[in-house]
Parts: C-alpha cells; sequence; structure tokens
C-alpha cells in the first residue's frame, strides 16, 4: 500500500524518487516544490482541526443520533 501511494505521488509530481545503487540498495524520497506546497496546505488544515476535534466529534455524534 505504501509503495502504490509513493509511486502516485511521484507520478503526480509531489515527490522525487532517486535509487542510490548500494548494498543494500537504498531509495530516498523528497518532496518537489510541488509537494512543498500542499504539504504547507494540509499543515493549515491540520492546523484547524486539530483544535476543534472535540466539536467535530460532537457533530459527528449528533448527525448520527438524528
Amino acid at each position: 500500500m505504501l509503495s502504490q501511494t509513493l509511486q502516485t505521488l511521484e507520478r503526480d509530481g509531489m515527490i522525487h524518487r532517486e535509487v542510490h545503487h548500494t548494498i543494500p540498495p537504498r531509495v530516498e524520497y523528497t518532496l518537489t516544490p510541488l509537494g512543498t506546497q500542499v504539504a504547507d496546505k494540509l499543515q493549515d488544515l491540520i492546523d484547524i482541526l486539530q483544535p476543534n476535534m472535540d466539536t467535530v466529534r460532537e457533530a459527528q455524534a449528533a448527525y448520527h443520533r438524528d
């Protein structure tokens, strides 16, 4: 599952994959400029949601009660 996600992110231009031909083989992943922009926006979303998780859970509970 992780390898599929990494392949998708590479295909979409969000990460760069570099293979190091060593023993044992090693692969390094880094964010591209686009990946960095996306990560910054995701962090903004996390910063909003994290302190409001009680509100989210209350809304979920209310939804399932109705």
